[in-house]
C-alpha cells in the first residue's frame, strides 16, 4: 500500500525552502557513489556509456551496464549489480560470447521485465555489426542466453512490464540502420523475449537520414520512439546541424509505426532547431572534449497516465545549446515545449524519466570553460509541475584533463543511464572517480527519492 511521510512540524521551514530545491537536503535527499573499485577494475577500464535498470520486484536490486570488460570465448562480459540500492556493487560475468568470433560488447542496454528478470541488448562486432537481446533463463547471476541475431547500431531496449497493457512481455529495440542510402530508425520488436525479432522502420528517412532513436511504452501498451531527421548545416555554427525531433507510435506492439503519421510528429513544431553533431563538445584549447552526435535526445512515459515527455537539444536565442522537454497528454498527437537549462552554458546528453507521481528527471551535461581549463557538469533536475518550472542538482564537476583514462573526443558516448521506479530516480553517469589509487573515468551511481507537496509543506514518499 503506498503511503506518504511527512516531514515534522519542526521542518517545515526547511521543508519550504529545500523540497525540489537545489540543496535537496529537505525532500529526496541526493545518494552518489562510485560503483567501482581498485578490486573490481583492476585495469582502470574508461567505463563509458553507461545504462542502468531496476528490479520492479525488488527495487534495491539495481543492474548497470557499461564498457567494463569484453566477453572471451571462456568468461562472460560483466554487469555490475548492486542488492542494497546501490550501497554496494559487484561485477556478474553473465554476457556471454553469442557466437565464436564475435567481439564485443560494444553499445549495449538493460532493462528488467515486471517478473524481474533482466534483458541485455547488446551490439556485437565480427565482419559486420549484430545486435543481441539477452534474456534470463535461469538464475538472476547465472549466464543469460542470446536471441536472434538483428540490427546495426546503437540497440536499445525497452520491456512492456504494465499490468494494464495488452502486450505485457512485449519488448522493444531501437537501432539505426545504416544499411539503406539514409540511415533509418528501426525497432526490432520480440513477443517471446528475443528469441525472435522483426525489424520495422519507425522513422522517416524519405528525405533526410536518421539517428538518435529511444522508446518509452505508455501503459496502455502503445509503443513510442524519438528520432531526428538530420537536415545539413545550412546557417549553423560550426559543431551544429539542422534537425527536426519526430516522436512516432505503434499501436500493435511494433508491427507498424503509423500511429502519428508516416513521419511522426515533430516534438517543437514545424521550426528546425539547431543541435549538436561534434567530437568536440568543450573548449579543446582548454583541455580533452567529448563527442556529441547521437546523444542529444530521449522520451520517457508517466506509468500511471501515459503522459508524455520528450527532452532534446535545441541552441536558442541564449546562443547557448540548451536542453528542452516537451509534454503530450494526448499520445503524441500535440506538444507543449519548455527549456529545462537556465541559458548560460552549453548542455547536451538529455536522460529523461518520470516517477508513479509524475515527478519528472532530466540527467544532462553542462560545461564551464571561464577559467583556464574546461570543467564538465553532471545535472540533475527534476520538474514538480510536469516541465514547466526546474530544480537542479549538479552531481559531479569534473576536469577530465588528469584522469588517465578519459580520451579527447571520447568521454561521453550515446549513452548514460537515468530511469525511475516508483517514486524514486536512479541513474548512473561516467564521470571522475573517487576512492581509488589512479584518478580516472568511472561509472558513478545515484539515486533520489521524489516528494511531494502538500499544503504543510514537503513529505517523502515511501516506496513500499
Amino acid at each position: 500500500m503506498k503511503t506518504i511521510r511527512p516531514r515534522s512540524n519542526s521542518y517545515l521551514v526547511a521543508a519550504l525552502v529545500f523540497c525540489g530545491g537545489s540543496l535537496s537536503a529537505g525532500c529526496g535527499k541526493l545518494f552518489v557513489r562510485d560503483i567501482a573499485t581498485d578490486a573490481l577494475d583492476p585495469s582502470s577500464l574508461s567505463d563509458t556509456e553507461p545504462s542502468i535498470a531496476v528490479n520492479p520486484q525488488h527495487p534495491g536490486d539495481i543492474a548497470v551496464v557499461t564498457f567494463s570488460e569484453n566477453w572471451t570465448a571462456a568468461t562472460g562480459a560483466p554487469v555490475w549489480k548492486s542488492t542494497d540500492h546501490g550501497k554496494t556493487w559487484t561485477k556478474v560475468f553473465q554476457l556471454v560470447q553469442p557466437n565464436p568470433g564475435e567481439f564485443g560488447p560494444a553499445d549495449q542496454k538493460l532493462d528488467f521485465d515486471s517478473n524481474g528478470n533482466i534483458y541485455v541488448a547488446e551490439l556485437a562486432l565480427a565482419g559486420g555489426i549484430k545486435d543481441y537481446v539477452y534474456r534470463q533463463t535461469g538464475a538472476p547471476n547465472a549466464p543469460l542466453t542470446p536471441g536472434a541475431s538483428y540490427g546495426n547500431d546503437q540497440p536499445h531496449l525497452s520491456v512492456d512490464r504494465s499490468s494494464s497493457s495488452p502486450l505485457k512481455g512485449h519488448l522493444y529495440s531501437p537501432w539505426l540502420d545504416f544499411s539503406q542510402p539514409l540511415e533509418r530508425s528501426t525497432v526490432a520488436a520480440s513477443g517471446n523475449q528475443g528469441i525472435a525479432v522483426n525489424s520495422v522502420g519507425a522513422g522517416d528517412n524519405s528525405a533526410f537520414p536518421n539517428r538518435t532513436s529511444r522508446s518509452a511504452i505508455a501503459p496502455d501498451g502503445k509503443v513510442y520512439i524519438i528520432y531526428k531527421t538530420r537536415e545539413g548545416t545550412g546557417g549553423a555554427p560550426p559543431g551544429f546541424e539542422n534537425a527536426h525531433f519526430h516522436v512516432n507510435r505503434s499501436d500493435d506492439g511494433g508491427l507498424t509505426w503509423t500511429g502519428l503519421g508516416s513521419a511522426g510528429i515533430s516534438v517543437h513544431g514545424a521550426a528546425q532547431v539547431q543541435t549538436y553533431f561534434t567530437t568536440s563538445f568543450g573548449n579543446i584549447a582548454k583541455g580533452k572534449v567529448a563527442r556529441a552526435r547521437s546523444s542529444d535526445a530521449w522520451i520517457a512515459a508517466n506509468p500511471e497516465n501515459g503522459d508524455l515527455y520528450a527532452a532534446y537539444v535545441q541552441r536558442d536565442a541564449s546562443g547557448f545549446a540548451q536542453i528542452y522537454v516537451a509534454r503530450s497528454t494526448d499520445q503524441g498527437a500535440t506538444w507543449t515545449a519548455a527549456r529545462a537549462t537556465d541559458g548560460t552554458h552549453n548542455s547536451a546528453y538529455p536522460e529523461i524519466a518520470v516517477t508513479k507521481r509524475g515527478v519528472v528527471g532530466v540527467l544532462f551535461i553542462d560545461y564551464d570553460d571561464a577559467g583556464s581549463v574546461t570543467l564538465f557538469r553532471h545535472h540533475f533536475a527534476r520538474s514538480f509541475d510536469h516541465g514547466s518550472s526546474w530544480d537542479d542538482d549538479v552531481l559531479q564537476t569534473m576536469n577530465p584533463g588528469p584522469l588517465s583514462n578519459a580520451s579527447s573526443g571520447f568521454l561521453w558516448g550515446d549513452y548514460e543511464g537515468l530511469t525511475a521506479a516508483k517514486n524514486t530516480f536512479y541513474g548512473v553517469f561516467t564521470g571522475e572517480s573517487s576512492g581509488r589509487t589512479t584518478l580516472q573515468l568511472d561509472p558513478i551511481f545515484f539515486r533520489q527519492k521524489s516528494c511531494r507537496w502538500w499544503w504543510t509543506g514537503c513529505w517523502l514518499e515511501d516506496d513500499d
